[in-house]
């Protein structure tokens, strides 16, 4: 595990108490142990560039909770364990029993709120043009113009442009060829921008 997403998931990844216990049937035996999610969710975001999570370190909030719940990004103020957090990357048992694309889906709404405005509940967000940077708000300011060509990858991709972004995000990672079928502008842009930090 890379040094960044290791600190970066101890410092913000946490497991639901009894996740498993609550979880259906099939979802406790696809895992072998309790930590077993946690170590499913470092499989999806080690390949992710390490200068991601060294970034999100810099800034306040931004928690990843693994949940018998569905997978979903909720900005803003939350309380988990009576703590008081924002932005929470709620990442289901299931999706990650699944391997599917949902995931990397709401872990790229985090990065893109993040990479965005630093997680700030009123900023704009990378997709929508926004950038912590003068580099990022850049790229950010692709984003609309990509997702207005309407070449999304699925009806999830096409529905807005945070989710253009995540979805894009999640295949990119998990299917590249496909996304690049669909999409070939979008890849380019993700190797292009993410390539970038990996140099």
């Amino acid at each position: 595990m890379s040094g960044g997403l290791q600190d970066w998931l101890h410092a913000r990844a946490r497991l639901a108490p009894n996740l498993l216990p609550q979880s259906p049937p099939w979802v406790r035996a696809h895992f072998d142990h309790a930590w077993a999610p946690m170590q499913a969710l470092e499989r999806q975001l080690r390949p992710l560039p390490p200068a991601l999570w060294d970034l999100l370190l810099d800034y306040p909030g931004g928690i990843v909770l693994i949940t018998a719940g569905a997978s979903r990004y909720a900005p803003g103020p939350a309380t988990l364990r009576g703590q008081a957090v924002q932005n929470v990357a709620y990442v289901s048992a299931a999706d990650l029993a699944r391997q599917n694309e949902r995931p990397l889906h709401v872990i790229g709404h985090l990065l893109d709120h993040y990479l965005g405005c630093g997680g700030d509940p009123d900023g704009p967000w990378l997709s929508e043009g926004g950038g912590l940077t003068d580099r990022w708000r850049e790229a950010g300011a692709r984003l609309p113009r990509l997702f207005a060509l309407g070449y999304g990858l699925d009806e999830t991709a096409q529905a807005n442009v945070r989710d253009y972004f995540a979805q894009s995000l999640a295949f990119y990672y998990l299917d590249r060829r496909r996304l690049n079928v669909a999409d070939p502008q979008i890849t380019k842009w993700f190797r292009s921008v993410f390539g970038a930090l990996n140099r």
